[in-house]
């Protein structure tokens, strides 16, 4: 939790105006990318429980409840500051949760993650959504920001996932919800700069967070593990897998 501490306290924020900015065009390419229509449903799935790994099951298990901090973190903001990119990528969100649970449902997983907004079995994400909240109760600015490092969090964790699994159906849904973090993140930087904001990548290296950026709609286009060939990089150097592991004790933490 002090990685996290260092990283809120060090986004370069300068003078912003009173409202944010119209991100309309970017959140329109992100309704798109989260369309999950028929291909999440259990009738594209193709494997079964005897094919995936231990690894695969933990990590739906973490991402259920990932998705879940980003989407009550966005709640809390947009009842705090009524700005609507929190409503609407909050509303994404919850796509992305019910598309993780799709996937335990067709597995005949249980779903671990808990019910009440604001809580997590997972104590470790408990601890950095309190701490996520508190920093984004300092300013309408800083809320956006810890959107933005949410939605680079959520960039790093996903891609790790993607890695690790050989599961096609696994694939198949992280790509997707990956697109939809690229656009996320999108959304709160263009935000951020058409209110005089700058900010700066806190877990991607520059060159991954400046092809995000660049990227048509926020989307690769591919939505799988080679859609994004320097994902896995993090600001200090290190790999992704090893970023989860030592900032959010994703292995010792799990429910």
């Amino acid at each position: 939790m002090l990685f996290l501490s260092i990283l809120l306290a060090a986004f370069y924020l300068t003078s912003c105006n009173d409202s944010t900015a119209d991100f309309e065009p970017v959140f329109e390419s992100i309704e798109k990318s989260l369309m999950i229509d028929g291909e999440c449903t259990d009738s594209v799935f193709t494997s079964t429980i005897d094919d995936l790994t231990e690894a695969d099951i933990e990590n739906l298990h973490f991402m259920r409840e990932e998705e879940k901090l980003a989407h009550d973190v966005y709640l809390y903001f947009f009842d705090l500051y009524g700005e609507r990119i929190f409503s609407q990528i909050a509303q994404s969100e919850a796509m992305h949760m019910e598309a993780i649970l799709r996937l335990l449902d067709h597995f005949e997983i249980e779903d671990l993650s808990a019910t009440e907004i604001g809580r997590f079995n997972n104590t470790d994400l408990q601890a950095l959504y309190d701490q996520l909240i508190l920093s984004g109760e300092e300013s309408l600015e800083a809320a956006l920001a810890v959107g933005a490092l949410i939605e680079e969090t959520d960039i790093a964790d996903l891609i790790e996932s993607i890695e690790e699994t050989e599961n096609s159906d696994i694939e198949l849904v992280l790509g997707k919800l990956l697109n939809g973090s690229y656009n996320h993140l999108k959304a709160f930087v263009s935000v951020l700069s058409a209110n005089n904001v700058s900010y700066s990548p806190q877990i991607l290296m520059q060159d991954d967070f400046d092809a995000i950026m660049a990227m048509t709609n926020g989307n690769n286009g591919k939505g799988n593990k080679q859609g994004y060939k320097n994902g896995n990089k993090t600001n200090n150097g290190e790999g992704a897998q090893k970023m989860k592991k030592s900032n959010q004790g994703k292995r010792g933490g799990r429910a």
